[in-house]
């Protein structure tokens, strides 16, 4: 059985010049197993008056601080989404204008990810690996020669990782650090590196 908590708050005022006193009522929620029952229930007290609501423990003052607080909590939420979602913005929009800034001084955009496809056929039709390698690397996961060499001359200790990344990934990134250290096996530098990602995101 669950602690009783205020379900429901109902205030009913009266118009101005009125010698009526205002009314108020509450409904208390409950979650209650019945006996023999596997799941609880969900149970309410019914329309309670104001006596009857501090005779069970929410007196005038303590519904209204409760509502109070619930509302403060929802308003600081909101007020932390729209400021995530600010952030975010602001975020694209210096990406937009770096990129703009980029373009306009007549670089090269940044490469994006391509699929382990894209990026084994391309290494295959610049005649880094062959088209056989390229074919095995896609459809068992088997390094080709250079590649594998180059994750053999890593530490011990980054030996795993390498493998499981290499075999079993299924985009790659052209900023992740395994990258220089493959290219430099396979005698590319940053900017044939660059360009053999433009390339693989053509085919």
């Amino acid at each position: 059985m669950s602690e009783p908590y205020l379900y429901e708050f109902l205030y009913r005022g009266r118009p101005a010049g009125s010698a009526a006193v205002p009314a108020w009522h509450v409904v208390l929620g409950q979650s209650v197993t019945p006996p023999g029952a596997a799941e609880p229930h969900f149970v309410t007290s019914g329309a309670l008056t104001p006596a009857q609501a501090e005779a069970a423990g929410f007196p005038l003052s303590a519904v209204l601080a409760g509502i109070d607080a619930a509302a403060l909590a929802g308003r600081d939420a909101a007020v932390a989404e729209a400021e995530a979602l600010r952030r975010e913005r602001d975020a694209a929009v210096a990406e937009r204008d770096a990129l703009a800034a980029r373009l306009a001084a007549g670089e090269a955009a940044p490469a994006g990810p391509v699929s382990d496809r894209q990026f084994f056929q391309a290494l295959a039709e610049a005649g880094a690996i062959t088209r056989d390698e390229a074919l095995a690397a896609v459809t068992t996961g088997t390094l080709p020669v250079r590649i594998e060499a180059a994750v053999a001359s890593l530490p011990a200790a980054e030996l795993f990782a390498a493998r499981m990344m290499l075999s079993g990934a299924t985009t790659f990134e052209r900023g992740h650090p395994m990258v220089a250290h493959l290219g430099a096996a396979l005698g590319y530098d940053a900017a044939e590196l660059d360009a053999l990602w433009r390339q693989a995101a053509t085919l």
